[in-house]
């Protein structure tokens, strides 16, 4: 948790403070640790975090949150049912921002989904050391159904372990693989094809910075490309079609001798 309340003003920890969660109002403690092999941040004391989906936070967690204003980071988002989830990051056209770097179960991933609602994921890539070559393996084998002014590719998910794992998702994921660029997985098609698009960071950052409905529009663009794509198969399929070898009329020979081999075969019966 990177905020906390303390003497009623939202803070960040530091060395020797101490305050409240914004959330339960429990006691919490800043963790400050040194050698910085966790970011610093703020600790219940003494009880589980009271938000159920909490993880520990990396660096490349706290970094992307941060390109963000303060208060759009940890937004408490409360439910009907009165359950309560702190958003890494809810922009004031209320789209939510869920940055992942850690492995996540497909119950929670579900539950995180139908929770937020209107949502994006942004995946850490390079967690595993396989991730990586096994993910730019796919664009081998990839159809290319739109160049520019972004590019979008039909690629197998089934065959790569980072999509397997986000294949079922509901909401557009993102890739980041540590560069300026990022990869976004449209929600998947059953027949185990999916799209992919090439989106660079400040494009993204920009368009949610600005409340611009860069979702929509970017998800409207696959199913241009793969409209276009599916009318050249069909172009494609009828011209074949057109150019395949008509059959020849049989010459009265080759009819007798059909008609001889039908008689045959009923008198077997």
């Amino acid at each position: 948790m990177k905020f906390a309340l303390v003497e009623g003003e939202r803070r960040e920890a530091q060395p020797g403070l101490s305050g409240k969660c914004p959330d339960c109002g429990n006691a919490v403690i800043a963790k400050c640790g040194e050698l910085r092999l966790r970011v610093w941040h703020w600790a219940h004391w003494k009880t589980h975090d009271c938000d159920r989906w909490s993880e520990p936070e990396t660096e490349w967690h706290r970094a992307w949150k941060n390109h963000f204003p303060e208060y759009w980071q940890e937004i408490s988002h409360p439910s009907e049912n009165g359950e309560t989830h702190r958003a890494d990051v809810k922009t004031d056209r209320g789209m939510v921002l869920e940055f992942q770097h850690s492995f996540l179960r497909r119950d929670e991933r579900v539950a995180r989904e139908k929770f937020y609602q209107k949502m994006v994921w942004v995946v850490d890539g390079v967690r595993r050391k396989r991730d990586t070559a096994q993910f730019f393996a796919l664009f081998d084998q990839a159809t290319i159904l739109n160049r520019e002014p972004a590019l979008i590719v039909l690629v197998r998910w089934k065959e790569g372990a980072l999509l397997r794992d986000w294949e079922a998702s509901n909401v557009p994921v993102y890739f980041d693989f540590g560069d300026d660029t990022l990869w976004r997985l449209n929600p998947c098609i059953p027949n185990g094809m999916t799209y992919l698009s090439r989106v660079p960071k400040t494009v993204f950052l920009n368009a949610h910075l600005k409340g611009q409905p860069f979702e929509e529009l970017a998800s409207a663009a696959v199913e241009r490309a793969a409209a276009r794509y599916s009318e050249q198969l069909r172009a494609v399929y009828a011209a074949l079609l057109q150019q395949a070898p008509r059959p020849q009329p049989l010459t009265g020979f080759e009819r007798y001798w059909a008609n001889l081999q039908r008689v045959r075969a009923r008198r077997r019966f």
